[in-house]
């Protein structure tokens, strides 16, 4: 597949010296942007920051609907009170919001300093009263709800394992199992975690299994690799690790700009990130699911000990690193390949179209850009740098993507539809 050319342009700064959102934002985008710097503050790991994000975008589209009336309401289908403002409601929620999944760990005071900026536009009286307590009201009811759903109880059990295919610790740090409860917290719009479970990986004797995780030794060894230097280039500039928005808020960017571009409405924007969010949580459980269900072994450990008494089709090798750290939990499947089905399904049903030209940025590799004439050209690049770092194999991908894409179709039919007059 031809990759998209990478643009690398010294003079683009990295997030942090990005400049403020423009004026001509609505409220949904310029709460947006505080949760975006939150997560990269607090350090969230994908699942929860999926989670955060998810939250705080169903309150604050619960809060809008409840003055215009136009949909179902994710949890509150109250109405506000009458002549509550807007732009109020939405800062008390967001706030609210904030404050209680972010708290500290992201410096509150930057918080404040955002509310207490927006509320100084908004001129005094019964109006933005009301629709202060009106955002605050709504935003306490959502995180109650989302307090009932497990994602800040562990569960404990044995999750490693030295048989052969599955999943064990790896180095240099033999990090312990990431969240491995999170396959079981309670979906924003899906029925169950299982729901949308994949079938099980390639069989450890199998043809399929020699051949992808060889193909990883060729293309995500860390030294000598058969890639280009875009395909490395790639891998670092998909990696939204720690410190970064994430995979989830990796596409709430995407999303800002093509919400920017089509001139949304308040209501249009707070309705898209709450799809766009709800999905890229659900993606999330539905991922951690299906890999602890499996408990697939990592690449780099199947490359290392998977031998021709094992299985016939494979040649190992014993002195095998991937570009890439690997993450610590199973392989199968590939969470970011999963974010970014959902995410870009999410956008693809929302406009109509998956040829919708953008372009993005990267906090991993400041200063490069990507362009693409198409949504799932995106998403596939995406799968295809965790190919390339030596994460993930083939199988981890496609599947992955297969349950994202689900997960986006299965949210945009079933989530805030539009009430009928």
């Amino acid at each position: 597949m031809k990759m998209p050319r990478l643009v690398v342009l010294a003079f683009i700064a990295a997030w942090f010296t990005r400049l403020p959102a423009v004026a001509a934002d609505n409220a949904v985008l310029y709460w947006n942007e505080q949760a975006l710097n939150a997560t990269r503050l607090a350090r969230n790991p994908p699942p929860i920051a999926s989670a955060f994000y998810a939250t705080f975008h169903a309150a604050i589209f619960d809060t809008v609907n409840g003055l215009t009336h136009t949909h179902h309401g994710w949890l509150v289908n109250e109405a506000a009170p009458a002549g509550a403002n807007l732009d109020a409601a939405i800062t008390s929620a967001a706030f609210t919001l904030l404050n209680a999944q972010w708290g500290q760990a992201a410096n509150p005071r930057n918080f404040q300093v955002a509310y207490d900026q927006t509320l100084a536009a908004i001129a005094d009286g019964q109006s933005k009263t009301d629709g202060l307590a009106w955002g605050k009201h709504v935003a306490g009811l959502v995180l109650a709800e989302r307090a009932k759903s497990g994602f800040d109880k562990p569960i404990p059990g044995q999750y490693t394992s030295t048989e052969p295919g599955k999943w064990r610790e790896t180095p240099p740090g033999f990090r312990p199992p990431v969240l491995p409860h999170w396959g079981k917290v309670t979906p924003f719009v899906m029925t169950s975690p299982s729901q949308f479970r994949a079938p099980p990986p390639p069989a450890l004797d199998s043809q399929q299994q020699a051949d992808e995780l060889m193909q990883i030794n060729k293309i995500g060894v860390r030294d000598g690799a058969e890639r280009t230097e875009t395909q490395t280039l790639t891998t670092a500039f998909w990696a939204d690790d720690l410190g970064t928005a994430t995979p989830p808020g990796h596409w709430n960017v995407i999303a800002q700009d093509l919400a920017r571009r089509n001139k949304l409405s308040t209501l249009e924007t707070a309705r898209l990130f709450a799809l766009l969010n709800m999905a890229t949580a659900d993606a999330a459980i539905a991922c951690w699911d299906i890999k602890y269900f499996y408990s697939t072994w990592r690449p780099e450990t199947g490359i290392r000990e998977l031998t021709p008494q094992l299985n016939q089709h494979m040649t190992p090798n014993p002195n095998f690193i991937p570009l890439m750290m690997t993450p610590a939990f199973p392989s199968y499947v590939s969470g970011h390949s999963t974010f970014s089905a959902a995410g870009s399904r999410v956008l693809e049903r929302y406009f109509g179209t998956d040829d919708i030209e953008f372009t993005t940025t990267s906090e991993g590799l400041p200063g490069a850009v990507r362009s693409f004439k198409k949504l799932s050209e995106c998403r596939n690049e995406i799968g295809l740098s965790r190919l390339y770092g030596g994460i993930h194999v083939k199988a981890d991908d496609v599947q992955g993507q297969a349950t994202g894409r689900k997960v986006g179709d299965w949210v945009v039919e079933h989530a805030l539809q539009p009430a009928k007059p």
